[in-house]
């Protein structure tokens, strides 16, 4: 007699222990070395888990805060949440508790597990109680034996995620179990991941990019997750030779940084060595043209084991925009690099490439049960992104007004720009809000002029953004850079003592960039800015931190000076 496909979270990881107990589900670095922790020994702490926090108060139509910063703790911990039946509310390990302070009383948890120091909340409510993890934690010394969740609602929330995002507006996003479990059946039946492939997880797990694809999708298939023991570049080449993960799934900023490391070990080598370096890229390149994808894993197999990429056959980003260049780096050199596109209101999954037919400039189709449209497009196809399907988000916690605006006849509007290709792929331009619209009443999308100054020499990061002119019509294209300081100290050093010296570099990459844009893109002025940018917990910019005050929305951080551009 066929059972019931899982309906809840505790279902699709019960399912999998029962298929495979004694097979490896989590490795965790412990004593100086990776450890693994079997499905039947992780169901069953879980359970464990589960009965201590329902000896606290956890349990159906009750939420319970998880503050901990222990990646591989956070996903027993969730887990054990779902047990009970209670909701999850993730809050991002880097807060402060002033901001944590805020989420518990828009969330008003029953409790708070936390894996530091019981912290001072400021106006933290009498009715949540915190829980040192420590206190609670059932470890993995007891017999292994699956034990069947309880019954839980699919429609009952599995987790709230409250997040600022880029914008700063806290919201909190509500995932039923229907959602969840909806996307993750989406992303199987693609079969980018299958149970003998192991993932390095380097990623906030809190989030629901990482949560979802990176710690509940392989573990509902039988696939193995190992956890980073950082993200310093190093250990992560480290961590990837030593566990030999097949899969990574990152976001554009770690991809941007393998590529440039491989670059400049290259740049640094002999002649000869750069001359035969450039002849292979070639050669895959051409080999590319005619068909064949292969070339590259076959001629750069030896570089690719150098660098510790040796293992990897597929890696996938999402949470920002991937600059084509960097796809185009890693599919020359034997590695596929996949785009994606979620957001945190969909579970989050929504379109991916496919390793078959994979476009360097788009996100791919829309998943499987997943619907696109592009509302209000213009004459060149792009529009708002509307998305649906199963896995869209009930709502926003408490907030009908902002739901209703959003969610309209079951479609999410995304807010982000995009359109369709002939080929069914979707096409990302920028976000809604951050258009700028030049006196001649042309569109301008920060998030293109940002990718071309992040591919020049000297440039680490950047946000572009429309300042508004006194007097004029439109607004002009302005520019706050970041210099890539590891480049400076290989190329021209003195620039780190001199300013003088750094700003005529980036002076030169500003207008090597405007060059390859139209005359009403081109930057107009541009400032430097020592620090990286403040970011989320998936990498992107906090925007609304660095151009508030300049187009009115909120705080910025002091630059060291300005200029305009030459162009």
């Amino acid at each position: 007699m066929a059972t019931q496909p899982p309906t809840t979270i505790p279902e699709l990881i019960f399912d999998t222990a029962c298929r495979w107990p004694d097979r490896p589900a989590l490795w965790h670095w412990r004593d100086g070395g990776f450890v693994p922790v079997s499905y039947g020994s992780l169901v069953e702490a879980i359970t464990r888990l589960s009965r201590r926090l329902r000896d606290y108060g956890a349990g159906p139509d009750r939420r319970v805060g998880i503050w901990v910063s222990d990646r591989f703790s956070w996903g027993v911990t969730y887990l054990g949440v779902l047990w009970t039946g209670a909701t999850a509310v993730p809050i991002d390990p880097l807060l402060t508790p002033r901001e944590v302070a805020a989420i518990l009383v828009e969330a008003e948890p029953t409790l708070l597990v936390t894996d530091g120091s019981t912290p001072e909340l400021p106006g933290r409510r009498a009715s949540v109680t915190l829980i040192r993890l420590s206190e609670i934690w059932p470890g993995f010394d007891a017999p292994a034996g699956a034990i069947p969740p309880p019954s839980i609602d699919p429609q009952s929330l599995a987790s709230i995620l409250f997040t600022s995002g880029t914008t700063g507006t806290i919201k909190g996003v509500m995932l039923s179990h229907a959602n969840i479990v909806a996307d993750v059946r989406a992303i199987s039946a693609l079969g980018l991941v299958g149970p003998r492939d192991k993932m390095l997880s380097i990623l906030p797990i809190h989030h629901a990019y990482e949560c979802t694809i990176g710690f509940l999708y392989p573990l509902s298939i039988g696939a193995q997750v190992a956890y980073a023991r950082s993200l310093k570049s190093y250990e992560i080449f480290e961590d990837l030779q030593t566990t030999q993960a097949t899969r990574v799934i990152g976001v554009p900023l770690l991809f941007e940084k393998i590529a440039k490391a491989i670059r400049r070990r290259v740049a640094e080598s002999s002649v000869p060595r750069r001359a035969f370096f450039g002849l292979l890229m070639g050669l895959s390149r051409a080999s590319r043209r005619v068909g064949w994808r292969g070339a590259g894993r076959v001629l750069f197999r030896p570089l690719r084991r150098r660098v510790g990429l040796g293992s990897l056959r597929l890696v996938v980003s999402a949470a920002a925009p991937l600059p084509p260049e960097v796809a185009e780096f890693f599919d020359t050199i034997g590695l596929p690099l996949l785009q994606g596109y979620g957001l945190s209101e969909a579970a989050p999954a929504v379109a991916v490439n496919r390793p078959r037919g994979y476009r360097y400039d788009t996100v791919g189709p829309p998943l499987p049960s997943v619907q696109v449209t592009i509302r209000d497009a213009r004459p060149d196809g792009i529009g708002e992104i509307a998305v649906k399907g199963p896995m869209i988000m009930r709502g926003y916690w408490r907030r009908p007004a902002e739901t209703a605006a959003v969610i309209q006849n079951d479609w999410l509007l995304t807010g982000d720009l995009g359109s369709l290709e002939r080929d069914g792929h979707l096409r990302i331009v920028g976000r809604l809000k951050n258009v700028i619209i030049s006196g001649a009443g042309k569109n301008i999308y920060p998030e293109e002029i940002e990718a071309v100054l992040g591919d020049q020499p000297g440039i680490s990061e950047s946000v572009v953004y429309g300042r508004k002119r006194p007097g004029k019509i439109g607004e002009a294209v302005a520019a706050i850079i970041v210099p890539d300081r590891e480049w400076f100290q290989t190329v021209r050093p003195e620039a780190l003592t001199d300013e003088a010296v750094m700003r005529e570099a980036i002076a030169v990459a500003v207008r090597q960039a405007c060059a390859q844009l139209a005359t009403y893109k081109r930057i107009v002025e541009w400032e430097l800015r020592q620090e990286p940018f403040e970011k989320t917990a998936t990498r992107k910019i906090k925007r609304f931190l660095v151009i508030g005050d300049r187009v009115g929305t909120g705080p910025t951080k002091p630059a060291s000076g300005g200029r305009r551009a030459e162009s």
